[in-house]
């Protein structure tokens, strides 16, 4: 998703209005479910036609009580352009779209070649969408929407695609994208135009960069192929194929000591989109090797004090025996054998400046692990089969959003603040349904990405960050905090 404004404005006016999910998504080529090693495809444009680089990025604005929620697109997805002509087939591989995870932060799916040209209209096919979620009395329920839906999108003004490279945001609202009765259920699904945000942005000077406008902050995925000084990834459940560069301020670690030692590793990575369009890798951790896993998802219950067993709520993850089948199923983590020193953070680009991490306020260790927070499994192991065993080798705590109210909000020095988010009152936020918790004191931090302009009491906003529990309570560091 990615990046300018000039042509690109009346883009967002225009699918803004008419919820174009399928036709972007289609063009980011996601990788798929049953076919991992498939290159990301591209569109085939008609001869005479030239192109535009394009990265697409997707993100959720979430229901506070689904936990995963799913969605294919079918092939092709047909652009009609204007002035007559053949329509423009774009051709997608099999893919398979998790998007509660990316909660407060979009991700990158790939970087396209899109055909420039005006367009008055696209054919989108969404296939099995499946939606997970917690009932009032914490029940995983899970619902199927139609085998397939097409839809049609009239474009209103036309969609131009012009010369220019472009980020492109989607941001998939759950909100209005599902059917609720009178007590407020969730009943089905309910696509329409006001599903989607869409909205671009020109790439950032690389030091101020963010999630819509060029970051690539925590970017899993295995690492099928090296070239040189670059390699490309396959990311996560979504099968996004992103090929970084990498040079000598490039930090290694975690078994890693240079690019070639990162092949068929499963590995996370922090970087940058340079400006015309490529991506760099700042930092390449090691995770696994290809015979092992990474599983993220949310602890649903603790057994022990220090832990021993955790259930928790899968919704992303490669690596081997990781399928489509197992988002948002249920698993058992065996943690047993790590020491206070497998439990780790996934620090991201998160300001930690002035903050105590580790200490009483913000831990995370055998002792302190709580049902609500979203963790990363790794094990050396394959994945079991659902509702198995998974032996982990770390621990480490991811990012998660919540949604809630603002009150007792203080001011710090330097654009830092602390505020309790108080989660809904009806009882749906997923925290309060697995941890009996219903506020959140966060801290705001200098570097914090703040989108939703100026906090006060009252403002009702979500946060995406760190969670920690005290033993009495949680703490957050925030990461971003959005509207």
């Amino acid at each position: 998703m990615r990046r300018r404004r000039s042509q690109l404005q009346s883009v967002v006016r225009v699918l803004a209005a008419s919820g174009v999910l399928g036709t972007l998504v289609l063009l980011a080529g996601c990788g798929g479910s049953s076919s991992a090693s498939s290159p990301t495809p591209t569109p085939t444009p008609t001869p005479g036609v030239t192109t535009a680089v394009t990265q697409v990025r997707i993100g959720d604005a979430p229901v506070d009580r689904v936990i995963a929620f799913e969605l294919t697109i079918g092939n092709p997805v047909v652009l009609t352009p204007s002035g007559g002509g053949g329509v423009v087939n774009l051709t997608v591989g099999a893919n398979r779209l998790e998007l509660s995870h990316m909660s407060g932060k979009l991700e990158p799916l790939s970087i396209v070649n899109f055909p420039q040209g005006t367009y008055t209209s696209a054919a989108i096919t969404i296939v099995n969408p499946e939606m997970t979620f917690l009932n009032s009395g914490g029940t995983q329920t899970t619902l199927q929407g139609s085998a397939t839906q097409t839809v049609t999108v009239t474009f209103n003004p036309a969609l131009t695609i012009g010369a220019s490279p472009a980020v492109i945001n989607v941001d998939l609202n759950i909100a209005n994208s599902v059917a609720t009765d009178q007590a407020g259920n969730i009943t089905g699904f309910n696509f329409s135009g006001s599903s989607f945000t869409i909205t671009t942005k020109a790439v950032a000077p690389e030091a101020h960069q963010e999630d819509d406008d060029g970051e690539m902050e925590s970017i899993a995925g295995l690492v099928t192929s090296v070239s040189g000084n670059s390699f490309t990834i396959k990311v996560g459940r979504s099968g996004a194929q992103l090929t970084f560069a990498t040079d000598a301020t490039t930090k290694f670690s975690d078994g890693l000591v240079n690019v070639n030692s990162a092949l068929n590793q499963i590995v996370n990575v922090e970087g940058v989109t340079r400006s015309d369009g490529t991506l760099f890798a700042e930092e390449v951790e090691g995770i696994e090797n290809q015979a092992g896993a990474e599983t993220e998802g949310l602890v649903t219950s603790v057994t022990g004090n220090p832990a021993t067993l955790l259930g928790f709520l899968v919704d992303d993850g490669t690596g081997n025996g990781m399928d489509d089948s197992k988002v948002g199923a249920s698993f058992t983590a065996d943690v047993s054998g790590l020491q206070a020193s497998d439990y780790k953070l996934e620090n991201g680009k998160i300001d930690f400046g002035g903050l105590q991490v580790g200490g009483a306020s913000f831990p995370f260790d055998p002792t302190t692990i709580h049902a609500g927070q979203r963790v990363e499994v790794e094990s050396i192991n394959a994945m079991p089969a659902i509702a198995g065993t998974v032996v982990a080798d770390k621990l480490k705590l991811e990012q998660q959003a919540v949604n809630g109210t603002v009150s007792n909000f203080t001011t710090g020095s330097g654009g830092a603040a602390t505020f309790d988010l108080n989660l809904p009152s009806d009882g749906s936020s997923y925290l309060t349904i697995l941890s009996g918790q219903t506020v959140v004191h966060v801290f705001q931090q200098p570097g914090t990405d703040n989108k939703s302009g100026a906090v006060s009491n009252g403002s009702a906003v979500r946060v995406r960050g760190l969670l920690f529990w005290t033993g009495s309570g949680f703490n957050m560091i925030a990461r971003r905090i959005t509207p």
